[in-house]
């Protein structure tokens, strides 16, 4: 047995997870951690290719790092299955989540991000995470699921609760199973509300009307509306804190960007290669697979360790330098193949529109140390607070 071992519920590990996985790539790429009996996969063309081989690797009760997690949450949502019922299910919101389609959104996203800025800036102080990272994700999931203002902080409050880990937390916890409950309680309402008054818009309407053909049912509504308010808040809310921070941290790389705003797109797409607030996707082997001279029996779950792939050096040149100009779009921060993440488009445009505003705004910022806090999470990587301060405007 490797005497490296990776486990993603050790704080510590949140804080700097890069030296342990470029160790693992090159000693212990398919790593077993007898411990907490997970595997997990650190290379580029491993990763990758579990991603692609979507029967060896299914999708099916392993999207979660904790034994029996999906199995003690009694609402399903699609992206525990596989094809054909993830397709179809998948199918049905796919129109709109396209690059087009969220296009539409894009004024709307920057008159909320400048709503959210401008009190901050007669201040001198932002926190990225907590003044404007928690409230704009939240604010665009919210208008595509129909969830009002006035529910949106408790709504993000339930899906903290749901993903919050304690230091080395193995299991869930009466935490997590209420955030999920008080979700499931709150969105059987919701859903009930628009089913009686006959006005539903967006998804909401998509899913009730997908009950009528019989082909969803109320459960499973449920369960994407919780998934939908994890999935477009959380990992969106990361990623802004951790671009602001990547980008203090490089101020060569934010003066490229304060002289040419135009790079702000490659910003984007190298902060999700860089530092990406996806850490590890979660898959069940299908069948035995072997690796690398080691078999996966099956059943196991297998952690694809995305953001130790996309710092492999066999796939990018330099990887742990943070380049604004590589421009690598082929990263795997929303995964790869058919389960891809449905919101990557809607994530992307978020970030872009955040940072076009902030580079004009006040690209001269800077970050209180002191002051950051990371969220702890095995799944998802990033800040809870990213304090920082500028010359009042």
């Amino acid at each position: 047995m490797s005497s490296l071992q990776l486990d993603p519920y050790d704080h510590q590990f949140h804080w700097d997870p890069y030296p342990t996985y470029k160790a693992l790539r090159e000693q212990d790429p398919v790593h077993y951690n007898e411990k907490l009996d997970l595997w997990f996969l650190t290379k580029w063309d491993d990763v990758f290719g579990a991603f692609r081989d979507f029967k060896s690797f299914i999708n099916t009760g392993a999207t979660s790092l904790e034994k029996g997690s999906t199995e003690a949450l009694p609402y399903p949502m699609f992206i525990f299955s596989d094809p054909p019922e993830h397709t179809r299910v998948r199918n049905l919101f796919m129109p709109l989540m396209t690059p087009t389609a969220v296009q539409a959104l894009e004024q709307y996203i920057r008159d909320k991000t400048v709503r959210l800025l401008e009190p901050k800036l007669k201040a001198g102080k932002l926190d990225f995470v907590d003044d404007l990272g928690c409230f704009l994700p939240m604010d665009v999931i919210s208008a595509l699921t129909s969830v009002p203002a006035e529910d949106q902080d408790k709504v993000r409050g339930w899906a903290d609760d749901l993903i919050a880990r304690e230091d080395k937390q193995h299991s869930l916890s009466e935490r997590n199973i209420s955030g999920f409950i008080n979700m499931a309680t709150y969105f059987e309402t919701h859903s009930a509300r628009y089913e009686a008054a006959g006005n539903a818009e967006g998804m909401v309407e998509i899913m009730l009307r997908a009950e009528k053909a019989g082909s969803m049912n109320r459960k499973q509504t449920v369960g994407t509306l919780i998934l939908l308010a994890i999935a477009g808040n959380e990992t969106t809310t990361k990623l802004i804190g951790n671009m602001a921070y990547r980008l203090w941290q490089h101020k060569d790389q934010r003066e490229l960007l304060r002289r040419d705003p135009s790079l702000v797109v490659n910003a984007v797409e190298e902060t999700l290669r860089f530092d990406g607030s996806s850490q590890i996707i979660v898959r069940r082997a299908g069948k035995d697979v072997t690796l690398r001279g080691k078999t996966i029996p099956e059943g196991a779950r297998v952690g694809l360790c995305i953001i130790s792939a996309n710092r492999d050096a066999d796939k990018y040149k330099d990887p742990d330098r943070y380049d604004i100009t590589r421009g690598a779009r082929d990263h795997m921060a929303f995964g790869m193949g058919i389960h891809a993440c449905l919101g990557s488009a809607l994530a992307r445009l978020e970030a872009k529109v955040v940072f076009e505003e902030i580079i004009k705004r006040i690209p001269d910022y800077e970050i209180d140390e002191s002051g950051l806090r990371r969220a702890h999470n095995p799944n998802v990587r990033g800040f809870t607070h990213v304090p920082a301060s500028f010359p009042v405007r």
